[in-house]
């Protein structure tokens, strides 16, 4: 993982040109622009901290950059190179942070680690059953777009099927994206039952220093809206075992 891989190199590895690595091998997301820590490592340089891990992850948690709460996408794409300022920092670093992937205010994707084989340091205990994901948002008002959530929701799609995650999602009673705390996901110091989850969260639900918009109700609301299955949170903060129908 020290430097770019040749078109040669790539081939021998067996890893196509574009897409996601996952467990090794590259998995394509049509129509979005990934880069991985094998396509440049400049733009995307390999996480360090965290560490290997042999079981794959359970659930799939987005994050956001700011935690600022985004109820509206803008339609539109924001140039940005934020994604790539972000990799940099989590790569250098002395804090324990970081996660496997960036989405950037104009789609871009940038990869730097493997979610099958590294585990990264991005919600604490769920560390070892979740691979982590963040939103970029560039200005003070957590500006997310359009293309964004898009982009984040094929690459979540591809993962899930990689992985063999399930596509659910917590909403509240009345069947909306959930964007609080959730009582079963967090530690037993907590007074929850710190629970695991098969799905897609939210760092949010993970613990009780968060505030909704860690990440927000769009990212889930696209997934819901391409048929994850919604598994309620009552007002206990418990989840239902069955999805709603």
């Amino acid at each position: 993982m020290s430097g770019r891989l040749s078109q040669a190199e790539r081939a021998s590895l067996g890893l196509s040109a574009g897409g996601l690595i996952v467990n090794g091998v590259r998995i394509p997301v049509p129509g979005v622009s990934v880069t991985t820590w094998l396509d440049d490592p400049k733009r995307a340089p390999p996480i360090t901290d965290g560490r290997s891990i042999t079981a794959p992850p359970r659930a799939f948690v987005w994050h956001t950059s700011k935690g600022i709460l985004c109820r509206a996408a803008a339609p539109d794409a924001i140039p940005s190179t934020h994604a790539e300022t972000l990799a940099l920092y989590q790569s250098r670093t002395t804090r324990e942070v970081s996660w496997h992937l960036t989405v950037d205010t104009d789609g871009d994707v940038i990869q730097q680690a493997d979610p099958a084989r590294w585990q990264c340091w991005h919600a604490g205990r769920a560390n070892a059953w979740s691979l982590g994901a963040e939103l970029v948002q560039r200005d003070a008002t957590g500006t997310l777009t359009a293309p964004q959530i898009r982009a984040a929701a094929d690459v979540t799609d591809a993962v899930c099927l990689a992985l063999a995650i399930p596509r659910s999602v917590l909403v509240g009673p009345d069947g909306t994206p959930w964007t609080r705390q959730v009582k079963d996901l967090q530690s037993t110091k907590a007074g929850g039952r710190g629970l695991t989850f098969s799905g897609v969260l939210g760092h949010v639900h993970l613990t009780d220093d968060r505030g909704p918009g860690d990440p927000g109700p769009l990212v889930f609301a696209e997934l819901i809206r391409r048929g994850y299955s919604r598994h309620a949170v009552d007002a206990d903060g418990r989840i239902a075992r069955d999805p709603m129908p």
